[in-house]
């Protein structure tokens, strides 16, 4: 049982780094994105780099919350197996 709980906790590592990153290049992206722009026609080029910007901000979303179900449920299972162990040991 410790080898599976010590397995976890390695994953759930693993899922926290990866969530941290992607929540920082969202933040990045984020931070390219306009809220309002006002164009004419010579700058057309920067609405076509804010739709690019604003699909990968929602594909990215769409990426974090699965990574959160994921680290959730892992979660749920590490403190669950944490408690069967500790209980065993009683």
């Amino acid at each position: 049982m410790t080898g599976a709980l010590t397995s976890l906790l390695f994953v759930e590592i693993a899922v926290t780094a990866v969530a941290l990153a992607m929540f920082l290049w969202r933040g990045f992206l984020d931070m390219k994105e306009d809220d309002h722009l006002i164009l004419d026609e010579a700058e057309a080029h920067l609405d076509r780099e804010q739709a690019v910007i604003r699909r990968r901000v929602n594909v990215l979303t769409k990426y974090i919350h699965v990574v959160g179900v994921v680290w959730g449920v892992l979660a749920v299972v590490l403190v669950g197996l944490w408690v069967v162990q500790s209980l065993s040991l009683i």
